[in-house]
């Protein structure tokens, strides 16, 4: 099937629902957050999904914190605002800010914390 130009999603036009979301606290990493009964935030704001389910576009935001991570799915990441750092299971660690571009392998586990308020464009691959 052919597209159009109608079938372009501007995202800053697009109208996609936000959805609110505050991170399990049993995910939350205390020994990284400044306080025990820090509440991560996140919105999400999802432009595109795929007929199949598997493909995502969309604008994702998150209050400071860090929490566990175990990726399943393909994620690439432009940073927009904020700094985030990724930590691996064996202690290595990156930092990204805005202007950062980055992708994130299924597989991945670890940290995601988010040292300053974040909002990043994300795009996911999942395979079913």
């Amino acid at each position: 099937m052919v597209k159009t130009i109608n079938d372009v999603i501007d995202f800053a036009t697009n109208q996609a629902a936000e959805e609110i979301d505050v991170v399990p606290q049993q995910r939350v990493v205390t020994s990284v957050a400044s306080d025990v009964n820090t509440k991560i935030t996140m919105k999400t704001h999802n432009h595109y999904t795929d007929p199949t389910e598997q493909f995502f576009a969309g604008i994702w935001q998150s209050s400071v914190g860090a929490k566990t991570v175990s990726y399943t799915e393909e994620e690439v990441c432009v940073i927009l605002e904020g700094r985030v750092r990724l930590t691996d299971l064996n202690g290595n660690a990156k930092e990204f800010g805005a202007g950062s571009t980055f992708a994130l392998p299924a597989g991945f586990k670890g940290t995601w914390e988010t040292l300053e308020p974040v909002k990043k464009v994300y795009v996911i691959w999942q395979a079913k």
